[in-house]
This record gives C-alpha cells, sequence and structure tokens, in this order.
C-alpha cells in the first residue's frame, strides 16, 4: 500500500517548531498497522547516540523519494536557524535539482566531480575546526551545550550533509584526502553538530579506507532492495537484519536500524510517498515562509555548484549578496565584508585596504565549495587584465560578468567604463558587450562611452592619453577623488594602426600602440585600468609585445589553447590541460602574477542555463532601483 506524505507530515500552523539543541529528527514513513519510523542525527533523550547514517538502495528501489521525504521532513520541522543541509550528487545525479532554492540549503552540489565532493567534505572539517573553536572559548564540549548556553558567539545549526552514490567519493583519490576526511567526520563531527547520510546502492566502496573506523560511527543504518549478492555481504546488519531487507522487493519497502546494526534495533516498514507537484509546493511555501518570517542574515546564501554546466552570475553568492543591498556599500562597510572569511560570506582577502581603491569582480566558479574565481584590482602597477582563448562564449562572458560586477563595487560618481568592442560582426557574441551597457551600465547610471569602429582608434587612444596626462598632473588628494576607469577593449588586432609593424629590429609598435603601452604602464595607479582580450596568443602578439608588454598585466585569465600559448601567458602547461575531461564544463585558467598563483575555475558564459540577457538585465534593474531610493 501507498503511505501518503500527509500522513506523517505536521500541520503547516506547527512548522519550524523543533529545536535542535540535543538532535534532528522527522518521521519517513511507517512501521506495521501503526508505528512510525524515524529518522534521527544526535542524542535522543535515552542517551543513545545516532552520529552519522548509511542507506544502500538498488536503482528503482525508491531512493530518491527517501530523500525528498527526508530533506522536507526535516525542513519543515526545523528553520534554517536549527539546521542547514550539504546536498551532493554523483556526477550523473540530478536527485538534489529541487533544492537550489530551499532556504536551509547551504551548498547544492549537482553531477559533482570526485574532486568537488572531497573539496565539500574538506569545507565540514574546516567548519568542525571553527566551531571547536568557538566551543573552547565559550567552556563548552560541544554544540549541545553550546545552544543550551545561549549561543554566545552566533548562531550554529546542525549541518546535514547527505551525499549520493557516495562510492565515487574514491574515484581517482590516490592519497586517500576522501577516507581520511570521512574518518575525521564520522569520528568528530556529532560533537559539532555536523552529521552525515551516505547513500549508495552497497554499503562499501572500492578504494575505501578505514572502513572499519569509519562505519564504527555509523549508528543509523537503512536498507532497501538490493541485489541477492549485496544483501549476502552485508556486515553492516546482524543475521535478522539481513533477513528482513530480503523481504524488501518493491519500492519503499525499508529496514531501519540506529542501533549500529545490532538486531534488537530493526524495523522494517514503508517509506511514505511525495509526488512531484507537492514537492514543488512545500519547496515554495518554505522558500516563501523565509522571506516572510526570517532576516536576510539567517538565510544562507546557497553556494550551487553544476558539475556539467556553466556557472550563473546571478548565482554567485556575492554578486546575491550584493544587489541585494538597497544601496551601495560605503568603503569602509566594503572592506569590512571583503576580510571577512568566505564561511562568514566574506572575500575572505585581508590585504584589502580602502585607500588603494580595490576593486573585485567575478570570473566564474572555482572547482570547490565557496570558491569564486575573482579579480582585485588595485591602483598598483600592472593592475591590467588579459582575457585570452578561442571559446567565444566564455571569453565574452567573463567580459560581460566582470563589467557587471564592477558595478557592485561603488556608485556611478566613483566608477566610469570604456568599451570598444572589435569583435565580428554577426557571430553570437558580438552584441555581448554592448548588452552590458544597454542593460548594466545605463541603468546604473554609469558614464560609458562605447566604440566599434577602426577610425575610432586615434580618438579613442588620444582622449584616454589626455586623461592620464590630466591625472598625472594631479596632487595625491585629488587623485584620490578621480573616478576610476575601466577601459575593455576586444580584439585589437583586427585594428591595423594599433597592430605592431615589421622592421629590421623585428616588431616595433605604431604610434598608436605606444600610447596604449603608455596606458598599460602607467594608467592602473593613477585609476585607469586596461582588461584586454584577444582570440589567442598569436592576435595577443600582433599587439602587445610577448616579452615586455606581458610584464604590465598581472591578471591573465586562459581558455584552452596550445602548449605554447600556455607556456606564454601563464608560464605552464596548464591551460593546454584545461579539458583534459573532456569538453564539458568549459574551463579557464587565472594566474594572479604577482602572487604566483594559478587557479582552474568554470568561467560564465553566454551559453548559460539562465538565459545570459537576463542574468544582466537582472543585475542592472537592482542597480536602477539603488538610484531611485537615493
Amino acid at each position: 500500500r501507498k503511505v501518503d506524505w500527509q500522513t506523517i507530515m505536521p500541520p503547516e500552523e506547527h512548522w519550524w517548531q523543533e529545536s535542535a539543541n540535543d538532535l534532528i529528527q522527522t518521521p519517513i514513513g511507517v512501521s506495521g498497522s501503526s508505528g512510525t519510523l524515524n529518522v534521527w542525527f544526535g542524542m535522543n533523550g535515552e542517551g543513545y547516540p545516532c552520529a552519522h547514517g548509511m542507506l544502500g538502495a538498488m536503482t528503482g528501489a525508491g531512493k530518491s523519494n527517501l530523500y525528498h521525504i527526508l530533506i522536507l521532513g526535516l525542513c519543515v520541522r526545523y528553520s534554517p536557524n536549527e539546521l542547514r543541509l550539504f546536498l551532493i550528487d554523483g556526477k550523473d545525479g540530478v536527485e538534489f535539482q529541487p533544492y537550489r532554492d530551499l532556504p536551509h540549503a547551504e551548498v547544492v552540489s549537482l553531477k559533482s566531480s570526485p574532486q568537488l565532493s572531497r573539496s565539500v567534505l574538506a569545507e565540514l572539517v574546516a567548519e568542525r575546526e571553527r566551531r571547536n573553536a568557538i566551543f573552547s572559548s565559550t567552556g563548552v564540549t560541544d554544540l549541545t551545550n553550546y545552544r543550551r548556553a545561549g549561543q554566545p558567539k552566533g548562531n550554529l545549526p546542525r549541518i546535514l550533509l547527505l551525499v549520493d552514490e557516495y562510492q565515487e567519493l574514491f574515484e581517482g583519490d590516490k592519497e586517500g584526502e576522501a577516507s581520511q576526511i570521512l574518518l575525521q567526520l564520522a569520528q568528530q563531527g556529532r560533537s559539532a553538530g555536523i552529521h552525515m547520510l551516505l547513500g549508495s546502492q552497497r554499503f562499501g566502496a572500492v578504494g575505501m579506507l578505514n572502513q572499519t573506523a569509519i562505519f564504527g560511527n555509523v549508528h543509523l543504518r537503512m536498507a532497501m532492495q538490493m541485489t541477492n549478492s549485496d544483501v549476502q555481504a552485508l556486515s553492516e546488519f546482524g543475521r535478522r537484519g539481513k533477513q528482513l531487507v530480503m523481504t524488501c522487493d518493491l519500492p519503499g519497502k525499508i529496514v531501519v536500524n540506529d542501533r549500529s546494526g545490532d538486531d534488537s534495533g530493526n524495523l522494517v516498514g514503508k517509506v511514505a510517498y511525495l509526488n512531484g507537484e507537492e514537492r514543488k509546493r512545500l519547496i515554495q511555501t518554505l522558500i516563501r515562509r523565509a522571506e516572510e518570517e526570517l532576516p536576510a542574515k539567517d538565510v544562507p546564501l546557497t553556494i550551487v555548484f553544476d558539475g556539467k554546466t556553466q556557472p550563473n552570475l546571478i548565482e554567485n553568492p556575492y554578486v546575491t549578496y550584493l544587489t541585494h543591498q538597497p544601496k551601495w556599500l560605503t568603503a569602509q562597510e566594503f572592506e569590512t565584508m571583503a576580510r571577512r572569511p568566505a564561511y562568514d560570506e566574506g572575500l575572505n582577502i585581508l590585504d584589502w585596504f580602502a585607500a588603494e581603491h580595490p576593486k573585485v569582480t567575478w570570473l566564474g566558479q572555482d572547482f570547490k565549495v565557496r570558491g569564486e574565481a575573482m579579480v582585485v584590482f588595485r591602483r598598483r602597477i600592472a593592475e591590467n587584465a588579459l582575457v585570452i582563448g578561442g571559446t567565444h562564449a566564455a571569453r565574452f562572458g567573463m567580459l560581460a560578468s566582470m563589467i557587471a560586477g564592477l558595478t557592485l563595487n561603488v556608485d556611478p560618481t566613483q566608477m566610469e567604463f570604456l568599451l570598444w568592442d572589435r569583435s565580428v560582426p554577426g557571430t553570437m557574441w558580438n552584441d555581448t558587450l554592448q548588452k552590458a551597457a544597454d542593460l548594466v551600465l545605463t541603468p546604473g547610471g554609469y558614464k560609458t562611452a562605447f566604440y566599434r569602429e577602426t577610425h575610432e582608434a586615434e580618438a579613442i587612444l588620444d582622449n584616454l592619453e589626455a586623461e592620464l596626462e590630466r591625472r598625472r598632473l594631479l596632487g595625491e588628494s585629488q587623485l584620490i577623488q578621480a573616478l576610476t576607469l575601466f577601459a575593455v577593449m576586444t580584439e585589437l588586432d583586427r585594428v591595423d594602426s594599433v597592430r605592431r609593424r615589421a622592421d629590421t629590429y623585428g616588431m616595433s609598435e605604431t604610434p598608436l600602440g605606444q600610447k596604449l603601452n603608455r596606458l598599460c604602464v602607467e594608467g592602473p595607479s593613477l585609476g585607469i585600468h586596461l582588461i584586454l582580450s584577444f582570440s589567442g596568443v598569436r592576435p595577443l602578439s600582433h599587439v602587445i609585445d610577448e616579452r615586455r608588454g606581458l610584464q604590465n598585466f598581472r591578471h591573465r585569465i586562459a581558455l584552452q589553447m596550445s602548449e605554447d600559448e600556455s607556456l606564454t601567458l601563464v608560464r605552464s602547461r596548464k591551460a593546454a590541460q584545461l579539458q583534459d575531461d573532456g569538453p564539458a564544463p568549459i574551463c579557464a585558467l587565472y594566474l594572479d602574477v604577482e602572487n604566483d598563483k594559478a587557479l582552474r575555475f568554470k568561467p560564465y558564459s553566454i551559453e548559460s542555463t539562465i538565459d545570459f540577457t537576463d542574468q544582466l538585465r537582472q543585475v542592472g534593474e537592482s542597480l536602477a532601483q539603488r538610484r531611485v531610493s537615493v
């Protein structure tokens, strides 16, 4: 018989009434004629612990429905102040797709690569260490006592990590990182209020080290329909438990044991069923409830990572936070945010000093939790950027996203833009920068000059040089007040008057090329930053000298390119290896030359899951709303 979700769901007026001080629990179905199947994590009233759980279920056994019942059962009982979720799908999974907007979700990782999944585990180890430091400083030993003491250093909810197809954690893990992290979380997570539920088609996993020690802290064992060979191989249940698992012959039938597999703790039952439409309704109700009842600071900025698609700018948690501000942050407010650690929704940039006029913008998503690939421009020598590569959708997606991100730093009285786009007419990316100007810069009120034609080269560079000269003559106090100017230029190799010329000594700069070079050298310290973009290193070399000119670009972003080009641009072969794992997702490399740090990431692209034009429009509308309110 089918068990309807409504039979185990509390009425809406009783939602968010439970406390997570001691445990989190929810019914997931029924046992016998009148019993209830409960899943819980923490310490119950009888003094029994349930630190972590495991689920074994073959395809078609009802594992996906169980996840939905468990997640939403907990989320209607506990508010985001009491419970946070970290959800990891396997590399081919989409189980947690519906929860990307759930107010309790802190991380939703879809189609996750093993590397990314391990980074989520590492994030939780760091969170455990942070919590333990808080406990030590407040004289308590665990989350329960900290919460009973009134949470003197801020709210700490319980965390539940759900990993579907957890065996993928160990793929390519030659160093045993996943096993080591799982062992730390298994042994020490409960006291910090961090619990795990690991799901797979069977309990054990190839490549898993320390399995006995890890499973020794997994008190909750759940088994649905499994193959006969997997049931026979079970060591996580006693003799009677294995016999009961053999009876799970239909979807939804389950054996639940919260006593580490001891036969005294077996319960057999049926998981309640939740259909897709009802699930959507529940999620929307929870989202609406959070918006109405909770201040923004109590709802996490959900980090969404889809391992197979390009990221969306508007899902960047920093962009989300900044676009939701009623006004631009002051320089001091931005400095405070920039210096905060990532777990506290900061940028984790300790050397952010407002006096240097720093401006941050974003390129895409790092292959780790809380990892957003970003560039920080300061008024220092060489603070220019290059964006190089033949993957034009990603290249222009990054350029437009950089422009949009910069507008979130300061209001129009402190920043202006010059855009010179020489991309080929008729291409799908040809109008991208024009859209950035029309949909973001204009609504935001930023002074913007937009150019396309070759014959405008002399006027453009003459005007920029004149501005450079004007700033050179300013006193320090006046220069501080000067607007920051970002000049974004693409495909300058298609401007004949700027291209370098062959002569007796090799290649030399034209008069306009000399002006461009001077801007690269002298501009950044005076608040004029150049962002130049080319389809490859060879086109770049027609404009910028590879030896002397490249040193004026601290920030270098590369898409997939040849080995020789990679060695020239990023001083390693890394940009030639970006797509070694396949064509999707598109990957890029950011090199910070000054710090000699290279970061592989997924760039923003005009080919995104959320229409890129709509994303730009959303940013622009938030800016326009600020201007109205001001």
